[in-house]
């Protein structure tokens, strides 16, 4: 499911073809503003104050630029040689989309009538982010041509020539910066991140926490010390032994089989690093990226399923905590593709438990192709709160997310009733009556996701009548001045 790159999209986004400036070409200058208000001037504050740029032009609805941000070569090239290491070099992004992306979707807000956003590029990007449309004025006379996303520029600080250097890891932008200038670097600059996030359903629980030290120094990590610690109180230490060389792969530092607790805030600290301390102190604290999932207020959910263009080949699935399958859904038919496919579902059970999402796909390459503005992937609804939102790329032929929401075992019940209003009867065979003590509005929806009856102002005594509906499962949303919920009707 692969995604051409047309140049009816190139045009689209406002680009021409075989418009990128040639190797040699001598760089516009620009004076923009970045996503925290700060005033950049790429020859006044970088190329004659001696630093050397790198430049990506990307775009937000992009998924190569999306799989080359989650690399961190920008972010760690900065993290060495940009203002938090030695100061010697200056990195941006620029968002080169200046037709269907606005500032939103650079948080991962998706925005109506604009290009999907792939997630959250400011996440992991210490660097200048650029959003500055009108400064920047791309395609225009003397400005920069970009014929593709993501593209790259190097810009040498003294004579000011562009080389495009296109999706290169930290250390190819290293080498490529040390043809322009000397860099100097820093000695014992290392950082300690946190690694993936740690779920847990209930206090208690134990799980391995792990470490990653990354090492931007321009000598060798031979030797670490670091520490877990529990509301600041020290709980478990990890010594690293080895010879981490500059943007290698980080060395993972596990904490095994420790007790969480949820109330509680987890962070590791880089203590000492070939000895002494490193470089860069705020570097070397990381909080533990842990909590527990998000809580669907009940039972009932709404699943949206937002299809490629092959929907014929996916499927999904949640299963309980015992591997159970609860809830599934698809394959769906040809006249489904790139739409959001919307079902209702009940989880049985009547007990607190985290459930697993699994996406899968027949034809092995994920759920990745068409153009669908919506994107692709699922997001699972309680009450019109979301508990779960995961956009998909190629995974191939299944992807996991476990723990990925959790249920508190409450169903829907027969006679529908809080401190409030009540519903009554359910089942019914078309007439449904309200006793409540404040005025209702009520939403009627079908399992497709159809508003099928709407009823405003409903006030204690009041039926609606449903008897024109169809036998089967409907959902109704009931909202009133001080409550509201989602409740499961049965018309026989």
């Amino acid at each position: 499911m692969k995604k051409p790159l047309l140049l009816g999209l190139l045009l689209a986004a406002g680009l021409s073809a075989n418009a990128q400036l040639a190797d040699g070409s001598i760089a516009p200058d620009f004076t923009a503003t970045d996503l925290l208000e700060q005033e950049h001037s790429l020859y006044a504050d970088y190329l004659d104050n001696g630093k050397s740029v790198i430049i990506d032009f990307s775009a937000t609805w992009c998924l190569p630029c999306w799989n080359y941000h989650q690399t961190h070569a920008m972010a760690d090239l900065y993290e060495a040689y940009g203002l938090n290491g030695s100061d010697e070099i200056g990195v941006f992004f620029i968002e080169g989309d200046i037709q269907n992306t606005v500032k939103d979707n650079l948080y991962g807000i998706q925005v109506a009538g604009k290009a999907v956003t792939r997630g959250n590029w400011t996440l992991g990007s210490p660097y200048p982010i650029i959003e500055d449309t009108a400064a920047m004025n791309l395609g225009a006379d003397n400005k920069y041509k970009v014929e593709y996303f993501p593209q790259m520029y190097r810009i040498c600080k003294e004579t000011k020539t562009t080389k495009l250097v296109d999706q290169e890891t930290a250390l190819e932008l290293r080498n490529s910066i040390q043809e322009c200038q000397t860099l100097t670097g820093i000695a014992n600059h290392g950082k300690i991140e946190s690694g993936s996030k740690i779920t847990i359903c209930a206090s208690g629980e134990t799980q391995n926490i792990v470490a990653k030290l990354k090492n931007f120094g321009n000598n060798n990590v031979t030797g670490a010390h670091v520490v877990l610690k529990k509301d600041n109180a020290i709980i478990a230490e990890q010594d690293y032994t080895g010879n981490l060389a500059q943007f290698a792969t980080p060395a993972s530092i596990t904490f095994n089989n420790v007790t969480l607790d949820l109330g509680a805030t987890y962070k590791v600290e880089l203590t000492s690093l070939n000895g002494g301390a490193a470089a860069n102190a705020e570097l070397t604290v990381a909080t533990v990226d842990f909590g527990y999932p998000t809580a669907a207020e009940n039972n009932m959910l709404r699943v949206d399923v937002f299809t490629d263009n092959k929907p014929t080949e996916i499927t999904w699935e949640i299963k309980d905590e015992a591997g159970t399958v609860v809830a599934s859904g698809g394959p769906y038919t040809a006249a489904d593709a790139d739409k959001r496919m919307t079902s209702w579902v009940t989880i049985p059970g009547t007990t607190p438990q985290c459930h697993t999402v699994v996406m899968k796909d027949s034809g092995n390459n994920g759920w990745n192709s068409g153009n669908s503005e919506l994107g692709h992937g699922m997001i699972i609804y309680s009450n019109d709160a979301q508990v779960f939102l995961q956009g998909v790329g190629n995974f191939g032929a299944s992807t996991s997310f476990n723990k990925a929401f959790r249920t508190n075992g409450v169903l829907e019940n027969e006679t529908f009733a809080d401190a409030s209003f009540t519903m009554f009867p359910n089942p019914t065979t078309g007439i449904v009556n309200f006793t409540t003590q404040e005025t209702l509005n009520v939403t009627v929806i079908d399992m497709t996701g159809k508003t099928v009856h709407t009823a405003k102002d409903i006030k204690d005594g009041d039926s609606i009548n449903l008897s024109t509906l169809q036998s089967g499962i409907y959902i109704a949303k009931i909202k009133g001045e001080k409550s509201q919920r989602v409740e499961k009707i049965i018309i026989k």
